[in-house]
């Protein structure tokens, strides 16, 4: 079978950008043919997992950008897609509100090719409220597509929901969750990986935040809970690791100025490759504070990683306390600081039992 995913941008850090290739890694490995198109220029950088995919044998298309960039916009994409729709035998695009989605389901649908739709999370009533009154506008066309899709993919059921209740009922929805290459994140656990990059942190236990620095992640929450939390464990230092968006670093940076915590938080910008495996392999818990989150590729990572895991109720991981490698608490400062005091307060033994526990429920769960 010749399978076409279509995404509309693949940049190092994102977790579609992890995700999605990862698929057509695994597509292409059971005899599939995947071509994965994205826009782009030839010579921007895209996720390490691309790279990882071409290895396999995926090809991967790049339509070049068209200024301006708005929606992904891509002529190239427009005058060009549609020679690899007819090669194909399903298409799938992921994401919503962009062009390279809308452009794929046109020529899908008038090519007669079988359709999936993976809305990644764009259709939480969250995303939904940001930028509001653009998205009702962009939503005639994705509610026109997705209800004429012949699956829409979500990968946890509160996603499933949250499509339904977009689009009032319509068509077939299948949830499955994301898979993760748990051999990526094996390795020995050497404190130097995470000294290296930041010196702060030496001799210290070390918690991790690695995501995208923008609002809906929950860092000013977790900025002020950690300076609830620490004051009573000296021994621990906060690393934030991730890609700026739109200068809110500069805006967590002050607040952790006005938090009187500077000398317990570092910002180590992004990490990629076999450096972002390493660090979180070495670090002694991971904490994501997140606001909405439709699956979350960092917390089985971290698992994998053999790392415990704090994750707020904004991202569907009930099973970290069923599995017992970690905590799911309520979005909010209070319950993130009793969540850090809890796992600070344990033994290095206890939290390494608790990655144990996390990288098995990964292999059994999302391999």
């Amino acid at each position: 079978m010749e399978i076409l995913h279509i995404v509309a941008g693949l940049p190092p850090g994102g977790g579609i950008a992890e995700s999605v290739p990862a698929l057509c890694r695994h597509l292409q490995r059971q005899g599939h043919t995947v071509v994965l198109a994205t826009v782009a220029r030839a010579d921007e950088r895209l996720s390490e997992a691309v790279g990882r995919a071409e290895q396999t044998g995926v090809r991967v298309v790049r339509f070049r950008p068209s200024h301006p960039h708005f929606l992904f916009f891509s002529w190239e994409m427009l005058l060009g897609l549609g020679r690899f729709v007819r090669d194909a035998d399903v298409v799938h695009v992921h994401s919503n509100w962009t062009f390279p989605v809308w452009w794929g389901c046109w020529c899908a649908r008038r090519a007669g090719k079988k359709l999936v739709m993976s809305p990644r999370g764009c259709l939480d009533s969250v995303r939904l409220r940001h930028s509001a009154w653009k998205k009702r506008l962009a939503g005639i066309l994705d509610q026109f597509f997705l209800r004429r899709a012949d699956v829409v993919h979500v990968t946890c059921g509160a996603e499933a929901a949250g499509v339904e209740r977009y689009l009032g009922g319509g068509p077939r929805i299948v949830v499955i969750s994301n898979g993760v290459e748990v051999d990526a994140f094996e390795g020995e656990k050497r404190r130097e990986d995470v000294d290296r990059r930041c010196p702060e942190c030496g001799g210290k236990r070390v918690a991790l935040f690695l995501s995208r620095l923008h609002p809906l992640k929950g860092l000013d929450l977790l900025v002020a809970a950690w300076k609830e939390a620490a004051e009573a464990f000296d021994d621990w230092h906060l690393l934030i690791a991730g890609p700026d968006e739109n200068g809110y670093q500069g805006t967590i940076e002050r607040m952790v100025q006005r938090a009187g915590i500077a000398s317990r938080v570092t910002f180590c910008g992004p990490l990629y490759g076999d450096e972002r495996a390493a660090v979180m392999r070495a670090v002694d818990l991971f904490v994501l504070p997140t606001r909405h989150e439709n699956f979350g590729m960092v917390v089985p990572e971290a698992l994998a990683s053999g790392v415990p895991v704090i994750c707020t109720k904004g991202a569907p991981w009930g099973e970290l306390v069923t599995a017992r490698c970690g905590w799911w608490v309520e979005v909010g400062v209070e319950p993130l600081a009793e969540a850090l005091r809890e796992a600070m307060a344990l033994g290095d033994e206890e939290r390494r039992e608790m990655g144990r526990q996390g990288r098995r429920l990964v292999q059994a769960r999302y391999t």
